[in-house]
């Protein structure tokens, strides 16, 4: 299964549909509060220097001649920026006249060198020599200003400082600037020539909104720095908007969120000293790149209804705040979905970055940026204690700058219409994979803006987010969205270079990723090209042998639906390249050619990109129109935002009528398969306590964001089922971390022996059937042990070898239903389908029921 976001996830919408409304981190309804500036932290303005108080006047900037700071030379291109475009910018700076009324400024920081600034050593805002360097790259610009608000909710900016120009890096260093400061940049290039009497709101010195070389600058748009690690706040629909064409004449300088010179001073709990060393440690127990059981989950919606139990509902906090439920449901990693900042109209899934570096604001109670790096860091330190590693979902492939916009219905594009975020108005031929003729973007994403992953300014800065968030924020693991096109050749889009010439190598072998002995996770999909299916192709490290690629195998998921659910689906069918037995050892046909292990197999049923685990045995067929988890479907039927068509159409999923029992049942199944197979398990969240999207498989939008997709904390722990079911999957994880020998050996070949029989216990299975014997042996010195799979619909007697055995799994449906519990008088809020403490005792047969899978024993002694 491919990645199945609509299209129009990274579309912006048409004018007359944009939203026009502002969200603010902690549910604030009118944008973040001025930060306090104090003479450590902020911009110090001369008092006798102008400032505009009501928004009408320009601010201070350079005119006439002085202000020109693009000075072309011969220099060379950054030795990080090979392969890119550069115009032959010179390499060092040129003479210009930095003087800013009110300011002391340079070209360049005093303890900085030309070479450092021109190699994109220190880009991004630095606090430096009593003052800030701001530098920026930008390959075809020909004026970047950069522009300082000392209170953001004012029209203009208190002044205006023009860059200049080494190689393709832009610079200035300002006098004063410390933390707190507010700033953004605003650029003009071929399409858009300087003029020293340009306005905000004006069109002087337009020539178009794109020319033929792919340029899209716009001085009326104020841009986000790419390397700022805080945001103030987000777009403010109801000033502007950041759209080109028809909108290139409505300035954002006031509309626009702002970057923020930013720095957290969060103080790591004592255990996070000792957590860093141990995850150095590949050898550390529990350490293990093949011990780890993963959990996906979104951050908002985890914890958003008030049942929740947190104070803090909905953001990073809370979702620390719930580590205890975590750590009983037995899972040591948590997958996030994406967790920085997005565009108001961004989705609810938050696949549409706007920064790599800088939180998402709505995940936030705090309203300064260093206070929402302090609430990141505060989960991860929380979540560190409890024993959980954080895994977080990144998004390099294409940003959420919007555009083109769809005119729907006619489906007709107008190219010269786009949104001027960040990336794309300060180089939009540098930064994205543009089409043959500079006018659209490469389609591989499936939802447009595709980035340029392998030249080089967008390397680095998937290089630099990477190692500030492990270094910076300790985040343990990433997974790669859409990861194949960070394999795609710069400049030759369709093209699959993989694992020695891309990024994909230099993520898996960087110094400072491998000193952290971070994890890194591919979803191995994309919609074109010679890579749009890619599992398998990821590389192992060429210099630490069993380091290598996770990568989330769809062959699991989709051998595993059909085998459950589909009563002709036998063993030996394959899908893809496995059949059942690959499954269950870890996909060695897919994963041993590129010298990798079993756990690099990141074995999964269900994700956040699809139906949930119980929908998937509740619907023949994807159910993405109106419902409570999609309502603008039931409003606007003809709205961007209803796509009832996305979403994957082959889901291999079934209705199985009334019989909730027997859906639990089937369930269990999946968890199981899970746990038994070698590699690493993923589980969606929420499936633990039955959680259903109501058959929809496609829920990104922003109308998704709802408490139909939220979780149902007060609804779920109110019935027993839904107990039973978290109970269950609890103690499974317990099993299987238990047994990490038999269920999860380091290689291929090795861990605990064992051997494939029929029923009888004594032939070899048929393969041709739907169930099978699965002996571990005991050879290695570990209790023998019994697998007894049967997706027969009929029940089969199974031979034991002799001797007791103690049954610790039957996953049937009598155990959870309404009979048994009135039969047996056992607890209803606890799962008797799994016996571990307390298991029956059983010898010479057992009788496995239809669709149903047994794990049995041999006794403690």
């Amino acid at each position: 299964m491919r990645h199945h976001r609509s299209r129009l996830a990274a579309l912006a919408l048409p004018l007359l549909l944009a939203p026009v409304f502002a969200f603010a981190c902690g549910g604030d309804d009118g944008g973040a509060p001025t930060d306090t500036l104090t003479a450590d932290t902020a911009l110090a303005i001369d008092t006798e220097a102008p400032t505009d108080t009501g928004g009408t006047g320009p601010a201070d900037t350079l005119t006439g001649d002085d202000a020109d700071a693009t000075s072309p030379g011969d220099g060379t291109t950054p030795a990080d920026a090979a392969d890119t475009d550069t115009g032959s910018p010179a390499d060092t700076a040129q003479p210009v006249d930095t003087h800013v009324p009110g300011l002391t400024t340079a070209a360049r920081a005093p303890s900085f060198t030309d070479a450092m600034v021109s190699g994109s050593e220190v880009l991004g805002p630095r606090v430096v020599d009593g003052g800030t360097s701001f530098t920026v790259y930008s390959e075809h610009a020909t004026r970047i200003e950069v522009l300082l608000w000392g209170d953001a909710d004012v029209e203009m900016p208190d002044h205006r400082v023009p860059l200049t120009r080494f190689g393709n890096v832009w610079s200035a260093w300002v006098e004063g600037v410390g933390y707190g400061q507010r700033y953004g940049y605003v650029a003009w290039g071929p399409n858009w020539p300087y003029d020293p009497k340009f306005t905000p709101g004006s069109d002087i010195g337009y020539v178009a909104d794109v020319d033929a070389d792919g340029n899209r600058y716009n001085p009326n748009k104020l841009l986000l720095d790419p390397y700022a690690l805080g945001v103030d706040r987000d777009f403010d629909w109801a000033r502007s908007i950041p759209a080109t064409g028809h909108g290139r004449k409505r300035a954002t300088w006031w509309a626009a969120g702002k970057s923020v010179v930013t720095k957290s001073d969060y103080q790591w709990s004592q255990n996070e000293a000792a957590w860093q060393a141990r995850r150095a440690d590949p050898d550390a127990p529990g350490n293990g790149w093949h011990e780890q059981i993963a959990y996906e989950v979104h951050v908002r919606g985890f914890t958003r209804i008030p049942s929740s139990g947190t104070p803090h509902h909905g953001t990073f906090l809370a979702l620390g705040e719930k580590a205890d439920y975590l750590v009983d449901l037995g899972v040591t990693a948590v997958e996030l979905m994406p967790v920085t900042e997005k565009p108001v109209d961004g989705g609810y899934w938050g696949y549409q970055p706007l920064s790599y570096f800088a939180p998402e604001l709505t995940y936030c109670t705090a309203t300064t940026p260093e206070g929402r790096l302090d609430e990141v860091k505060q989960m991860v330190d929380t979540l560190h204690q409890q024993g959980l590693e954080v895994w977080i979902d990144v998004v390099y492939n294409h940003t959420g700058e919007g555009g083109l916009w769809s005119q729907r219905p006619t489906g007709f594009e107008a190219k010269d219409t786009v949104s001027l975020y960040s990336y794309r108005g300060l180089d939009n031929r540098a930064y994205y994979a543009l089409t043959a003729d500079n006018q659209g973007y490469w389609p591989n994403t499936g939802v447009g803006n595709q980035t340029r992953t392998n030249a080089g300014p967008f390397k680095k800065l998937i290089l630099d987010s990477l190692r500030f968030w492990v270094t910076e924020m300790h985040v343990d693991g990433f997974r790669f969205d859409l990861a194949p096109v960070l394999g795609a050749k710069d400049g030759d889009y369709d093209r699959w270079i993989g694992s020695d010439e891309s990024v994909l190598r230099e993520i898996l072998e960087d110094p400072v990723l491998r000193a952290h002995n971070t994890r890194v996770i591919a979803e191995p999909w994309a919609t074109g090209g010679d890579y749009a299916f890619a599992l398998g192709r990821f590389p192992a490290s060429a210099t630490e042998p069993g380091i290598g690629w996770y990568e989330w195998n769809a062959n699991f998921r989709d051998w595993w639906r059909g085998f459950v659910n589909f009563d002709d689906h036998t063993l030996s069918g394959k899908e893809g390249a496995v059949d059942g037995g690959g499954t269950l050892t870890g996909s060695y046909d897919i994963f041993h050619g590129s010298a990798r292990r079993p756990y690099h197999s990141v074995n999964f049923v269900t994700i956040h990109d699809g139906m949930t685990m119980y929908d998937v045995v509740s619907y023949d067929q994807k159910q993405n129109d109106c419902s409570p988890l999609v309502p603008i479907c039931c409003s606007e039927p003809d709205s961007p935002w209803c796509d009832p068509s996305g979403g994957e159409n082959n889901n291999r999923s079934r209705d199985w009528g009334a019989d909730e029992a027997q859906k639990r049942a089937l369930m269990r199944n999946f968890y199981v398969a899970m746990a038994l197979s070698h590699g690493t398990p993923l589980l969606l969240g929420g499936d633990e306590w039955l959680r259903t999207q109501l058959g929809n498989n496609n829920a990104w939008t922003d109308s998704a964001d709802t408490a139909a997709n939220w979780f149902q904390w007060g609804a779920w722990k109110l019935e027993d089922e839904r107990l039973r079911m978290v109970d269950f999957v609890s103690k499974l994880n317990r099993f299987r971390r238990a047994r990490v020998n038999k269920l999860a050996p380091k290689d291929y070949g090795s861990g605990s022996p064992f051997e494939w029989h029929d029923e009888s216990g004594a032939g070899e299975p048929s393969w041709g059937s739907r169930h099978l014997m699965i002996r571990y042996t005991g050879a290695d010195g570990s209790r023998e042990m019994l697998v007894l799979l049967n997706m027969e619909r009929h029940d089969v007697g199974f031979t034991l070898p002799s001797g007791s055995w103690a049954r610790l799994v039957d996953t049937q449906k009598w155990f959870d239903d309404a009979p048994y519990f009135a039969a047996s008088g056992a607890a209803t809020d606890v799962s008797a389908n799994i016996t571990l403490d307390d298991p029956v005792i059983v010898d010479t047969s057992y009788v496995v029921k239809d669709s149903s899978i047994v794990v049995l024993e041999r006794p403690a002694p």
